[in-house]
């Protein structure tokens, strides 16, 4: 408050006979006081704007920390579900009488419990309708009496981990024939 009551008593007594010279000098330091705090004013605002982006990027870099922890064990689900299929295949092979059977099932249903418990779930195919995202289409069969796009059949289970595709479900899916158009009326042409 000092330097300003200086700067405009000198400006007071410029006014009051100074030459030009004398004026523009006392004039000096309040231009050089509102400039030095523009000039705050401007490192305030950037100061601001760093300490917002640093902010940001402390925040994105825990979600991807969070997200990497959390999708962490993918690569072992994918090669446990490769366990899952071939256990089922045994299943699906071994005799109704084998006591194998009863054995490779118990692990099958063991091994599917662990890795509910961690987020890996099968992906419900048949009965539904074909969804790129989560089916990939082995076959395609034309049957007028099921539904367009119907996944008739589950030829290889998909499975999610958390909301993550870890492998598409194979399908055979239903498609209807494309029938042609109705002939459209005719349409007037241009005369020449």
């Amino acid at each position: 408050m000092k330097s300003k009551d200086n700067a405009n008593e000198e400006v007071k007594k410029a006014g009051s006979g100074a030459t030009t010279e004398e004026t523009a000098q006392a004039l000096q330091p309040a231009d050089e006081v509102a400039a030095l705090k523009e000039d705050i004013e401007k490192l305030r605002h950037e100061m601001l704007l760093q300490r917002a982006d640093l902010e940001n990027t402390r925040k994105r870099l825990e979600r991807q920390k969070q997200e990497e922890l959390k999708y962490a064990e993918l690569p072992l689900v994918r090669d446990l579900i490769v366990v899952v299929d071939n256990l089922e295949l045994a299943l699906n092979h071994a005799e109704k009488d084998d006591p194998m059977r009863q054995g490779v099932s118990m692990v099958l249903d063991g091994l599917l419990k662990t890795l509910s418990k961690f987020h890996v779930e099968r992906i419900a195919a048949k009965g539904g309708k074909f969804n790129p995202s989560l089916h990939e289409a082995f076959s395609v069969v034309c049957d007028i009496n099921l539904a367009d796009d119907m996944v008739i059949e589950e030829a290889r289970s998909g499975y999610l981990f958390h909301d993550r595709l870890v492998r598409a479900a194979g399908v055979i899916v239903n498609r209807h024939p494309h029938r042609q158009e109705e002939a459209q009326p005719d349409m007037p042409t241009p005369q020449g």
